[in-house]
């Protein structure tokens, strides 16, 4: 009952107003309460179908506006999320290889050249493990053992976000009125049309801050284990950070807890946690919520 009315889209000068007004009686119904049903639509096929409905009724897509879902998916925030939660990983990769040189003593070229041809991820940090045991013996094994546990949970969320699809997600409410936004969904669940398991651009923009992290941390164990030229060696008297248990996330105050990566909105609660919210397909003044 919730899907068979559909929006007016005819674009004429109060379209704006009329979204506006659309969207406050759509979160004003979430917000007292009202059951919401939430379509999920695959983007990138030839023909978009409906992958699964939040309330478990079956249905058909022909009373969704696809075309105008599909035009103001591009605009999602997501994209960009996604983009940097694989550059936020790349540059842990890089800073993983640094502390393989520091560990080897090996030049740049030869860690470059052996590191990146270790393609299976377990392996690499059992090796790094096994190397830096070997270089320091248990000395920063309190810090290492559950910095690598952690590294691995990072390693298996890096796959999904690179090989999961991405899906539209519509939620409409009785009056006709929807709202668009896109999450990445496993593909493995497609036919299935039952899992509701989903990535957000939030959980990316969380991911790629976890990776600055690591990243800052394999780049100061490196330099704690070889100092560049011309830095002084470290006081063995003082407190070392990768000599004490490591816990994640970093607590307040800590020194490799500062990052430069931002969302590039500021998302607000949302009552609906998987969606982000889009007032306009043009991409402008464009209201964004998430979980």
């Amino acid at each position: 009952m919730l899907l068979r009315r559909r929006c007016d889209h005819r674009q004429d000068n109060g379209v704006a107003a009329a979204r506006s007004f659309h969207l406050a009686v759509l979160l004003g119904i979430v917000s007292r309460g009202f059951q919401m049903t939430v379509s999920t639509f695959l983007i990138g096929a030839t023909e978009p179908h409906l992958y699964s409905m939040t309330d478990g009724v079956s249905r058909t897509d022909n009373n969704i506006p696809l075309a105008d879902v599909l035009a103001w998916a591009k605009h999602d925030p997501i994209w960009a999320a996604r983009g940097k939660a694989i550059q936020g990983y790349a540059e842990l990769e890089s800073a993983l290889c640094h502390l393989l040189i520091a560990v080897t003593g090996m030049s740049w070229e030869a860690g470059v050249t052996i590191f990146y041809k270790i393609t299976n991820t377990n392996a690499r940090s059992t090796i790094l493990e096994k190397l830096l045991h070997q270089k320091s013996g248990t000395k920063f094994s309190a810090f290492w053992n559950p910095y690598v546990k952690e590294l691995r949970q990072i390693d298996l969320k890096r796959n999904e976000i690179v090989h999961w699809l991405a899906a539209a997600n519509v939620l409409m409410n009785p009056n006709g009125q929807i709202a668009v936004g896109v999450t990445l969904i496993p593909p493995g669940s497609v036919h299935t049309k039952s899992s509701h398991i989903h990535i957000t651009s939030r959980d990316l923009y969380k991911f790629a801050i976890k990776c600055d992290h690591f990243a800052r941390l394999a780049r100061g164990l490196a330099t704690r284990i070889k100092p560049p030229d011309g830095v002084p060696v470290v006081d063995e008297t003082l407190p070392d950070i990768f000599q004490q248990p490591f816990l994640y996330p970093l607590p307040e105050g800590h020194p490799y807890l500062s990052s430069n990566i931002e969302p590039e909105t500021h998302p607000r609660s949302c009552p609906e946690s998987l969606l982000f919210l889009h007032l306009a397909p043009d991409g402008k003044n464009l209201q964004r919520w998430d979980q």
